[in-house]
């Protein structure tokens, strides 16, 4: 999917990304846990764009010269085709429907797909058939966080033994959702986790009660993994593979949390001294406890904790449909429109082969909107999926840039 610990990490989970926090180079963890996300925001939905004139982007090229773009555009067109043609899509005050974003998406894989244009041209393309719209940002003039999320590559074990104990549960039974909305006297849209005891509905267990042993013997382990660090930032990201031991991979994905406040684990270390703020980074936590493994129950600092299901294909995004490296992001659902195709203006880092930063440089790049996070809110947050693997888990770890967000309006009747 930073507080980047502290806000993104999950701050996300509900994760919360609380943003911009302490600092802006708090913001690096972003991952993207995917969960139920509340009602949109009337005023903020209409707040948080407007519409603006391409030329005052002046000249705008495609990074990735437009690779990955058809198939994340197939995904978003999933997306649209599969509700209702009437669903209102909001660009800030201005309305359109799922059908005609079914219709502008589509003409936008026509342009993508032709062969005989230039990336240039293409780009030319998308910018007449399409209606611009920029964020407000966090401080109502533009003024956008990035940071990165990405699927982890670990390795597991479908039972425990001496090395691999560290289990993964999936959704517990005895996990209750309670919606308020549905008891007038509670006067309350909010929506609980909880679990039943003694004949009443008390939160559910904390990180710290589950590391305990609150869920052994229970059945709900799904696999065995051999870090409790690589447990907590695959909470974090909210997906990721998993090789076993006959050499198969399975997926995980976000499947539920239990519920408890997120507390950011870079905010931890700084309060307690360990980090500085201006080297908060996945890498900098990781090694921290490498050198420390003592230290582990600090991770229970945070009482939130995520339970997974297995699947075939994914990582998925919170509109259903798979995400594409490099192309998908995740903001705030209650503001902007998802499955919306966007534009991004920001940096991202250059890495050698051994994963290390040799400079930054800056990027546009044509996305979608495609993911949430409960860390990600609010119209100065945006969170760019860098795919699976080293490079992306490194890329992504340390990614926590301002930038510009755009949403691209594709007219229903195609660009061309």
């Amino acid at each position: 999917m930073g507080d980047a610990l502290a806000t993104a990490e999950r701050e996300r989970s509900l994760r919360g990304p609380v943003l911009w926090g302490l600092s802006l180079l708090l913001a690096i963890l972003v991952a993207c846990a995917h969960q139920p996300v509340r009602p949109p925001s009337p005023a903020a939905a209409e707040a948080s764009l407007r519409p603006v004139s391409w030329k005052e982007l002046g000249r705008i090229e495609d990074d990735l010269g437009f690779e990955g773009f058809s198939e994340a555009c197939r995904a978003s067109l999933a997306y649209f085709r599969k509700i209702p043609p009437s669903t209102p899509v909001s660009y800030g005050g201005v309305k359109t429907t799922a059908k005609e974003m079914t219709e502008g998406v589509e003409g936008l894989l026509a342009v993508s797909e032709d062969s005989r244009l230039s990336a240039s041209e293409k780009v030319r393309r998308i910018q007449k058939g399409s209606l611009l719209f920029k964020s407000s940002g966090s401080d109502g003039a533009g003024a956008v966080l990035f940071t990165g999320y990405y699927e982890p590559w670990l390795e597991g074990r479908r039972t425990r033994d001496e090395r691999f104990k560290v289990p993964v549960y999936r959704r517990p039974e005895d996990m209750l959702a309670v919606d308020l909305s549905l008891f007038p006297a509670a006067k309350s849209q909010a929506k609980l986790v909880g679990r039943e005891k003694g004949g009443q509905v008390v939160p559910y267990f904390s990180r710290g009660e589950i590391a305990s042993g609150a869920l052994d013997g229970k059945g709900f382990e799904l696999l065995w993994l051999e870090d409790p660090v690589d447990l907590f930032f695959l909470q974090v990201q909210g997906s990721g593979r998993v090789t076993l031991e006959d050499g198969s991979q399975v997926r995980l994905q976000y499947h539920a949390q239990n519920g408890l406040p997120y507390r950011s684990l870079g905010k931890v270390l700084i309060e307690r001294g360990v980090l500085p703020p201006d080297q908060v980074s996945m890498q900098a936590i990781r090694k921290y406890f490498q050198d420390h493994p003592e230290q582990l129950a600090l991770l229970n600092e945070n009482a939130s904790y995520t339970f997974f299901r297995l699947e075939t294909e994914g990582p998925f995004g919170n509109i259903g449909v798979a995400l594409t490296p490099g192309r998908s992001i995740a903001t705030d659902a209650k503001v902007f429109p998802k499955g919306a195709p966007a534009l991004v203006r920001t940096r991202k880092p250059v890495l050698n082969t051994k994963g290390e930063i040799t400079g930054w440089e800056l990027f546009s790049r044509f996305v979608f909107n495609q993911d949430t996070g409960g860390a990600i809110t609010g119209s100065g947050r945006a969170d760019l999926f860098w795919g699976g693997g080293p490079f992306s888990e490194a890329a992504a770890g340390r990614m926590k840039e301002p930038g510009e967000l755009y949403f691209l309006l594709p007219k229903a009747s195609g660009t061309s």
